[in-house]
């Protein structure tokens, strides 16, 4: 049997609402990736302002030995008891823990991990969106996808994690006030940010262990499983296989 690799981003989708089975056992067992043939370019700034992101907080944190005041103040609100002006940088990897008697594997690369003076670790993921209600469906997904991280971390490292966070950079582009507006940019085009900070439960490990044995069910099979019922991708595919089928050699 072919390893299975599971990726933490991944692995909250047996979680969703919709989720189908059939669906993901295709779609993780046959990927296009974004380079096939038939891809359309997308537009690289979403990448270039979460590389921008991370860059601006790790350089507060390794240059003054502080997290941004305002990403502090975001942080207190959310998690009263912990004392964010004191955490130092850790440097972040890609982690991979072997599971089931190394047939299946978890991966997975934090934003952002920071250590407090007793040694634990707190940990955190990016998200520039707005928090509206499509990003709280999509909660269940992140909060698998945070635990994952929390495991990994305690696993590999030996590490407690004393929390978990999603943190939002919200657009600002909604000013009615046009004094404000053009004080902002009569020197060049700027756009500000509203961080928002989500906390995300810390969850035993055994949650996280019996998610990855679900998933590593569905994908280890070696054909599609039943697809959900009315489930509109299922749908899709056969209208899209009985398109063409008729027109193969």
């Amino acid at each position: 049997m072919a390893e299975v690799r599971i990726n933490a981003r991944d692995l909250g989708q047996v979680l969703l609402g919709n989720f189908c089975e059939r669906c993901f056992w295709f779609t993780k067992k046959f990927p296009l990736g974004q380079n096939h043939p038939f891809a359309s370019p997308m537009p690289g700034i979403v990448s270039q302002a979460d590389t921008y992101i991370k860059r601006v907080v790790n350089t507060h944190l390794q240059r003054t030995g502080s997290l941004p005041s305002w990403l502090i103040d975001a942080l207190k609100n959310s998690f009263p008891g912990l004392d964010f002006c004191s955490v130092r940088f850790v440097n972040i990897v890609r982690w991979q823990f072997s599971l089931f008697d190394a047939r299946c594997v978890l991966a997975g690369e934090a934003d952002a991990i920071w250590e407090f003076p007793d040694g634990r670790w707190f940990i955190a993921d990016y998200k520039m969106a707005s928090w509206t209600q499509t990003q709280q469906n999509l909660l269940p997904l992140y909060e698998a996808q945070l635990n994952a991280y929390a495991y990994l971390a305690q696993q590999l490292q030996k590490k407690a994690v004393i929390g978990l966070a999603l943190i939002y950079f919200e657009p600002e582009h909604n000013i009615p006030n046009a004094s404000q507006l053009l004080q902002r940019t009569g020197g060049q085009m700027m756009l500000g940010f509203k961080c928002i900070v989500v906390p995300v439960p810390l969850k035993p490990t055994i949650w996280v262990r019996h998610l990855c044995w679900r998933v590593f069910q569905i994908l280890s099979s070696p054909s599609p499983p039943t697809g959900k019922q009315n489930c509109q991708g299922c749908q899709a595919l056969a209208s899209w296989w009985g398109g063409i089928k008729n027109h193969l050699p």
